[in-house]
């Protein structure tokens, strides 16, 4: 595919997106800067009609839209990289059990912070200490499951339990939604757009509406040493619940970064992610002390047991 070709795809998706989302915050500067989008390429995809306001030097454009371009491109930019980076997990030889001592950093200046109750209660217990005043760190124990290689043939496949949410997962198309639109589930059907939160809102209310054992799962997908808060789903076997992420593995198989024969759709993702809540919506790692309000949080695992 040419780059004009690409260009114009990118722009298609991104026209399905209501213009009363956009923010028109970013200069050709930042562009260049920071989503790896020089002159030329940014000339090229105006040509084609990416949006816009103000115009010469005081040109702004929407953030979402140059991040999506930078993925549909393949750019070497920070979300490119970071998509990149969420598939390390799938690459790996084998999928283990792994103990991983990890270290929680709140991101906000001049407040005390206390780990969530989630994170308190997800875990191993008498592990979580605190290492500073926005500073915690603990051990997170994820299980093979499924994927252990004692497990036997066929033990990962949730094909039966996920029914009527693969044709769905596979014609949603992978594209960074603003926040305001990655709990619609309304948007994601029309459109079909969606970055992982919004797939697997969508996806757990077909399976709902179809009457399927499919609720929403978060956490974090464990890449390299900065896991990912990432959402997904969790499907019912008997009295347990097998994690599933069926939009996430065809959207990678697409992109080319990992094997789609190795990982189908309707296999379990079972040691690749660390659960801490049911919907994404309610992800909170450290919280004010006063007020308990969310806080942004870095993760890094420091290391790793098996």
């Amino acid at each position: 595919m040419s780059r004009e070709q690409a260009v114009k795809e990118v722009l298609e998706r991104a026209a399905r997106v209501p213009d009363r989302f956009r923010r028109f915050e970013v200069g050709a500067e930042t562009a260049a800067r920071v989503h790896r989008i020089d002159g030329a390429l940014l000339d090229e995809a105006l040509d084609l009609g990416l949006a816009y306001e103000g115009s010469g030097a005081d040109r702004r454009f929407d953030d979402f839209d140059l991040k999506n371009l930078g993925l549909g491109l393949r750019i070497p930019s920070p979300a490119w990289l970071q998509v990149r980076l969420s598939a390390q997990p799938f690459n790996a030889e084998a999928v283990g059990t792994v103990t991983y001592r990890t270290r929680f950093q709140g991101r906000v200046a001049g407040e005390a912070l206390e780990p969530s109750s989630q994170l308190a209660s997800g875990v191993v217990d008498g592990t979580l200490r605190r290492m500073g005043p926005d500073v915690f760190e603990a051990d997170l124990h994820v299980s093979a499951g499924e994927n252990a290689p004692d497990a036997g043939e066929g033990a990962a496949d949730c094909a039966r339990e996920l029914g009527p949410v693969l044709p769905e997962a596979a014609r949603l198309e992978y594209y960074l939604v603003p926040d305001e639109l990655r709990d619609d589930v309304g948007f994601v059907r029309e459109t079909r757009l969606a970055d992982c939160r919004a797939g697997t809102t969508y996806l757990a209310r077909v399976a709902e509406d179809a009457g399927a054992a499919v609720r929403p799962a978060g956490g974090l997908l464990l890449a390299g040493a900065f896991p990912l808060p990432h959402a997904w789903l969790e499907v019912r076997r008997g009295d347990r619940w097998l994690p599933a992420d069926p939009y996430y593995l065809v959207s990678m198989a697409g992109y080319g970064l990992l094997d789609g024969e190795r990982w189908p759709p309707h296999r379990s993702v079972a040691g690749t992610v660390w659960k801490i809540c049911g919907p994404y919506a309610d992800l909170c790692f450290l919280a004010t002390a006063s007020g308990g309000r969310p806080v942004k949080t870095s993760v890094r695992i420091l290391r790793r047991a098996t």
